[in-house]
């Protein structure tokens, strides 16, 4: 049974993101830049050339602030929208760019290759773009992208102080950097709202389903969704995964007996599909009635809205 405490913790992680908002509203920073001025405009082009070494290890150099931007990643594509650049933003991915809204009106580049998660080269230059930016993988058609001068830019967060990280690099090199910093900023103050909250409450061990199968996927050390799970409160009980996306059997969860199973709508329908499972029942969070759904896109997207989907862990396993 809940304690009262636990049951008030979403309403006091709640208050304390609504106090540090109205913070920021009232004297943060601002990410309004004035590009109209010629004092903005010089000091955006004195930016330029920006040199960074990707998360490929590749040196990438953008030689004047782009124009004409392509992501090849849901969590990129909402990057370039929440620091201001929608309206440089020509391609994206594909029908996953889903969110805001808006991105569902930019053309889509992917769907080549054999099993269709490739860009189309072809079209991808057609857009002229001055930036690609996209995320681990494709090392083929990247290098195929680079000789038909499309500067390409690998950005692949491993953890949340990462992705914080990259959000700069992308401000660098689009010339947003008063944007990014701000974006940041509030992002960095989001996330320690959550710790905070999270200090005063006892960790709980938990599993998160990725995938159910067969096999059963979860995440291991290592991955962005795993490091979020610690941030939440959480010990996960695939910390001795030696693989990103390890396969796990029910005889060994109901062994762990994790307090808490967390799933996404994609993968269980809902907590009683869970539980329906053949040997599910046994596993001691679906025993005691403690399958959590939670919004994947709030959670796998290495994005701006990951703040929101480290507080909804964090409700989810304190409950």
């Amino acid at each position: 049974m809940p304690t009262p405490r636990s049951r008030a913790f979403p309403a006091l992680l709640l208050l304390v993101v609504l106090i540090l908002a109205a913070c920021e509203r009232a004297g943060g920073p601002s990410t309004d830049r004035p590009t109209g001025s010629p004092s903005a405009t010089t000091e955006v082009e004195d930016a330029f050339p920006v040199t960074v070494v990707d998360d490929d290890g590749v040196e990438v150099t953008v030689a004047s602030e782009p124009s004409r931007i392509v992501t090849y990643a849901p969590s990129l594509t909402e990057v370039v929208f929440a620091l201001g650049l929608e309206d440089r933003l020509v391609g994206v991915a594909g029908p996953f760019d889903d969110y805001p809204p808006e991105a569902r009106e930019v053309e889509e580049v992917g769907g080549a290759g054999e099993f269709g998660v490739d860009p189309n080269v072809e079209k991808v230059v057609a857009l002229e773009p001055d930036l690609f930016l996209t995320i681990s993988g494709g090392e083929h058609w990247k290098d195929r992208l680079r000789d038909l001068g499309v500067p390409v830019v690998t950005l692949d967060a491993t953890d949340l102080d990462d992705l914080l990280d990259d959000i700069g690099v992308v401000g660098r090199l689009t010339g947003a950097t008063g944007e990014a910093e701000a974006l940041v900023e509030e992002m960095a103050a989001e996330a320690d709202a959550v710790r905070e909250a999270v200090a005063a409450e006892p960790r709980v061990t938990c599993f998160f389903e990725v995938f159910y199968g067969p096999p059963l996927t979860t995440v291991g050390p290592g991955t962005f969704l795993f490091d979020l799970l610690e941030l939440a409160g959480c010990d996960p009980v695939s910390a001795g995964a030696r693989a990103d996306y390890p396969s796990w059997s029910v005889d060994r969860l109901v062994a762990e007996s994790p307090e808490v199973y967390l799933a996404t709508p994609e993968s269980a329908t809902s907590p009683q599909a869970v539980a329906d499972r053949p040997g599910f029942g046994a596993i001691r969070a679906v025993a005691e009635g403690r399958v959590e759904l939670v919004d994947s896109d709030l959670v796998t997207r290495p994005g701006p809205r990951i703040v929101q989907g480290l507080r909804l862990l964090a409700e989810a396993l304190h409950r």
